[in-house]
């Protein structure tokens, strides 16, 4: 399968487009607006698993010596957080969205997300799934399943059914 060259980027568009597709209703989307959206977004090679790590850890602490006061230990109150994933150049950030066109077996798909969001935060994604053609089958939402081991977070994404196209009479 050859991709086709990369549409510009018409990122007012793009966040546009995802408001709405998010939005717009709790029970079905536009179709002529996910066919926009799925138009609208160039396709970048990504790897079939996407691989991503979260994780946060505390502060940091110094020992030492202060003139006239003994030892002290200064200790930092503030936890780090870091996030790694594979696919991180692969997504277009518009809005309030980052999104990420991705070839699937049976087809296409579209996945959008918060960027602000935790990646441990349950509902904060979505994903359109597209036939061979491009046709828009359904909305899917993230569910979020996660293991923490010490002060690091895997995230295990997986999708639940939410939204079907609103039906062209």
């Amino acid at each position: 399968m050859t991709l086709p060259t990369n549409p510009p980027i018409d990122r007012f568009l793009i966040a546009a487009i995802a408001d709405r597709l998010i939005y717009h209703s709790e029970i079905d989307f536009n179709p002529d607006d996910a066919r926009t959206l799925l138009h609208s977004l160039p396709r970048r090679k990504t790897s079939r698993f996407e691989f991503g790590i979260a994780g946060r850890f505390r502060g940091g602490s110094s020992r030492g010596y202060a003139a006239g006061v003994g030892s002290v230990k200064v200790e930092d109150k503030k936890d780090r957080d870091f996030a790694y994933s594979t696919s991180q150049d692969a997504y277009v950030r518009a809005g309030q969205w980052k999104l990420l066109w991705c070839g699937t077996r049976n087809g296409q798909a579209v996945e959008i997300e918060q960027v602000m969001a935790d990646p441990t935060d349950e509902g904060r994604g979505a994903r359109v799934l597209y036939d061979v053609q491009g046709e828009p089958l359904s909305m899917d939402i993230r569910s979020v399943r996660a293991l923490k081991f010490f002060f690091l977070t895997l995230v295990f994404p997986g999708w639940k059914p939410w939204k079907t196209p609103e039906s062209q009479v």
